[in-house]
């Protein structure tokens, strides 16, 4: 009976080891049919993806133009200046003289007596009446020594007038010389400061011996 017991516990023990080695050759093979991880490391999240550098060409730079160089631009000349021509005083108007110039431009000249006034008066008038708009009415000195507006056109028009009568005359600036003949000639002064016509005794000045032109 002991023997049987003996027998028994050792059978026991024996079935113990043999199902241990059996689950531990099972969990073996479960470990060997599982598919085993990579050994490489995996890269952190941290970590890009490699970057593979680009080379962008270099601009090639732009050449300083040589100063006469064909790529150099041609300059704008500059305009010349037109010089401004030195002002000259107006030649005397005159009119169309049948008589030869006087050899006399000295000549002396004094107070006399008029001897071409009518002449000159009648002239004046029909300037007044070809050439109204020449004339104005602004504080007459008389009724009829207007205002003179175009002082160009009233000089030229008495020189006019008086040459269609038969005289020679000029303007020398600020008074006609008029004469029929080289042998003396007259001064009249027709034109008043305040700019009005001058008429009468007043507007004869002088009398030149020879004439002066």
């Amino acid at each position: 009976m002991a023997r049987g017991r003996g027998m028994a516990r050792w059978t026991g023990r024996l079935l113990v080891v043999l199902a241990t080695v059996a689950a531990t050759a099972g969990c073996q093979a479960l470990k060997d049919a599982l598919p085993t991880k990579s050994s490489e490391p995996t890269p952190s999240p941290s970590q890009s993806a490699l970057a593979i550098p680009v080379v962008l060409p270099s601009p090639s730079p732009t050449p300083t133009p040589i100063l006469g160089g064909p790529s150099s631009p041609t300059p704008t000349p500059s305009p010349a200046a037109t010089p401004t021509p030195s002002p000259t005083s107006a030649p005397p108007t005159s009119s169309a003289c049948s008589l030869p110039p006087s050899n006399s431009p000295d000549a002396p000249c004094t107070a006399q007596s008029p001897s071409f006034l009518n002449a000159v008066e009648k002239a004046i008038t029909q300037t007044t009446q070809q050439y109204p708009a020449a004339f104005g009415n602004n504080n007459n000195p008389c009724e009829t020594c207007y205002y003179v507006k175009d002082e160009k056109t009233y000089i030229n028009g008495v020189i006019n007038n008086l040459a269609a009568a038969g005289y020679c005359a000029v303007w020398d600036g600020e008074e006609i010389g008029v004469k029929n003949s080289n042998s003396f000639n007259d001064q009249y002064d027709i034109l008043l400061s305040s700019g009005h016509i001058r008429r009468g005794n007043g507007a004869y000045r002088t009398t030149c011996t020879p004439s002066w032109f």
